[in-house]
């Protein structure tokens, strides 16, 4: 099997700094300056590490240095092909590595990246007519990722790439290419446009699939929920309330000024220690904390994701220090059943510790009234 490899090394780097995203330089520059490193190695490391002795069986081809061929040395893989890119790399070269790789006749595009990374993809083989004959797949590595074009985790990239070496690409299907404006993203404005279609591996077990919207419950049920927590929250204790709708009506019952995309920090009094932090500041802050740790979170409608999407500013470290008696899932009862899957799934950028989260979470859904959910990578 004949797989081609692009990688943007700057995708998802803006996500640990709280900057929503990472398109453009000065996005890049201000994640450096707020101490963010570079996602993608690790979770290409991931995700060949899933894929075992089936990676060494594929005929790679790839985007040279970070751009894939860096990450196929380091796994000791070798490249059939490997195509020049300008350093450091712009997404004209995504683009143009795309449309070079699909001209090679391999039988899938693999590109790592988040939901700007994908609108390049699509770009480079709409240049070169590839769109709708060659199959493609993302590895889930940027900060928003509300296409349907990825995998749900590193690990099932890497199984979903065994699965096609060992048997196959058997069906495919369209999948979604959505994206956001990250300026009126940062302002709080939310405007998703989709931009067209890829085809997949029909996977739904080890694919994400797109965001569902209009779940987020009533206004009602999500303040029934923040209450039932409320009554819970110790005064002492510190808590990271994610992003989302269910999650502001916690803050706003708390009389909180939160942010509605970020994480802030609260004390159980509904004392505001940060609002839109980081991830090193949420760290710092954990750990000066003498009292238990608590991650408040809602997960994203349709695709399950509780951590890993659009709240990278919560980190391993953070996850493993709060463990799974301090991991609390508050979603309206429509949001779990429009879950593309049925399941829960954590992203944590550590695939060991998401490993320990499979099973079960109590999910709250209404006042005093929880759900115990299934969890999977």
């Amino acid at each position: 099997m004949k797989i081609g490899l692009v990688a943007n090394p700057w995708a998802g780097i803006g996500g640990p700094a709280g900057l929503k995203g990472s398109d453009g330089a000065g996005s890049v520059q201000a994640a450096l300056a707020a101490h963010s490193l570079p996602q993608v190695p690790a979770r290409l490391a991931a995700m060949f590490a899933a894929c075992g002795e089936a990676a060494r069986a594929i005929d790679w081809y790839t985007a040279d240095g970070a751009m894939g061929w860096t990450a196929l040395q380091t796994a000791g893989l070798q490249a059939s092909a490997v195509v020049p890119v300008s350093e450091p790399s712009q997404a004209a070269d995504t683009r143009r590595a795309s449309g070079i790789l699909a001209g090679m006749g391999i039988d899938l595009l693999l590109f790592a990246g988040g939901d700007g990374t994908a609108r390049d993809v699509l770009d480079g083989l709409h240049d070169t007519g590839a769109v709708g004959r060659l199959p493609v797949l993302g590895l889930p590595a940027g900060v928003k990722m509300q296409s349907a074009v990825f995998a749900n985790h590193p690990t099932a990239a890497g199984l979903l790439l065994r699965q096609l070496q060992q048997n196959g690409l058997a069906v495919c299907a369209d999948a979604e290419v959505m994206d956001l404006d990250e300026d009126a993203l940062r302002s709080g404005e939310i405007s998703p446009c989709l931009y067209g279609y890829l085809q997949i591996p029909l996977a739904p077990t080890l694919t994400q699939g797109g965001k569902a919207r209009h779940v987020s419950g009533s206004g009602a049920q999500r303040m029934a929920i923040a209450r039932s927590f409320a009554e819970r929250m110790e005064a002492r204790s510190l808590y990271l309330i994610g992003p989302g709708t269910t999650t502001q009506a916690l803050l706003a019952l708390l009389g909180v000024e939160g942010t509605l995309l970020g994480v802030d920090a609260v004390l159980g009094d509904g004392t505001l220690l940060a609002r839109d932090a980081t991830r090193r500041e949420l760290e710092d802050l954990a750990g000066d904390w003498q009292a238990s740790l608590h991650l408040v979170l809602s997960p994203i409608g349709g695709q399950g994701m509780v951590l890993g999407r659009g709240n990278q500013q919560i980190s391993p470290r953070l996850l493993r220090a709060a463990g799974r008696h301090g991991l609390h899932v508050l979603a309206p009862p429509d949001k779990l059943m429009s879950l593309y899957g049925g399941v829960l799934r954590i992203d944590s950028g550590d695939a060991e510790l998401d490993a320990q989260f499979s099973g079960y979470l109590p999910v709250t859904t209404g006042y005093r009234e929880q759900t115990m959910w299934p969890v999977s990578v």
